[in-house]
């Protein structure tokens, strides 16, 4: 009789990590994030700070990096995801082990929450979505991801009002456009078995919302494996990264509102 080996053991594991848990955890939509000013190095500094145990070096590591006049546009766009993706490849090789993926992302979570004051203030001086209203939510039954945080923090920087509902259930969303005016909502979405109830959450939401023209945009881990994801959920359009999600999102909703006024 054959015997199963440690690795033929742990392999199954690697691969639902690998394929699910990790891309979930850290909400990343693309393998390359936006090109940036931060080079390599920088990132990997970065990474390093997140997954070390000096919590504190996380802060003064990106302020090092922002009193060298690096944007800090390109540090959430850019630096941020790259760390990220990071902790992946790290993985992979086995250079670190699932509690660092998980503790650097919650680091770069923090990183974010820290420095969201400053970003969302010091943003354009011209805000073209100043009034439109965001409703940025991940599909129910998820937990947080860094994606979604990272692109509800772009959208108040450029003057939306961002509602991050936590919805534990379709019902819940269904509520929330329900109640209050929404002009767009944005889903992460991160794994195909959602497809289905998904889809018919967003028919069901676009026939209860008290807006009737209201704009749907998909995104996520999802987009990895499926890039007609806004085709197969019923969705406007489907993104990969912060500024192209509110470049084609301020485009939909001008669009509904020119609609609306010359109706």
């Amino acid at each position: 009789m054959e015997l199963t080996s440690a690795t033929d053991i742990k392999r199954p594991l690697q691969e639902t990590l690998s394929a699910h848990v990790i891309p979930k955890l850290l909400g990343q939509t693309g393998v390359v994030p936006h090109a940036n000013a931060f080079t390599d190095a920088q990132c990997e500094a970065l990474a390093q700070a997140c997954v070390s145990a000096e919590t504190v070096e996380v802060e003064r590591c990106a302020r090092r990096f922002l009193a060298l006049g690096l944007g800090i546009e390109g540090l959430f766009l850019g630096a941020i995801p790259t760390a990220a993706r990071l902790f992946h490849d790290w993985w992979a090789e086995d250079r670190i082990d699932f509690v660092d993926v998980t503790r650097g992302t919650f680091q770069l979570e923090e990183l974010v929450y820290t420095l969201s004051t400053e970003f969302v203030l010091h943003g354009p001086a011209k805000l073209a979505a100043s009034g439109f209203k965001a409703l940025l939510v991940n599909t129910p039954g998820s937990h947080h991801s860094l994606g979604l945080l990272i692109l509800s923090q772009y959208f108040k920087r450029y003057g939306w009002h961002v509602y991050s509902h936590t919805a534990s259930t379709g019902d819940d969303l269904l509520t929330a456009v329900r109640t209050e005016w929404v002009d767009l909502v944005g889903i992460s979405v991160s794994d195909q078995r959602q497809f289905d109830n998904l889809a018919r959450l967003i028919r069901s939401m676009r026939q209860q919302a008290r807006n009737r023209a209201l704009r749907v945009m998909v995104g996520g881990p999802a987009l990895r494996f499926e890039p007609q994801l806004a085709t197969l959920l019923g969705a406007d359009v489907a993104t990969y990264h912060a500024d192209d999600a509110h470049t084609q999102a301020l485009a939909l909703v001008k669009q509904s509102l020119s609609t609306r006024q010359g109706a």
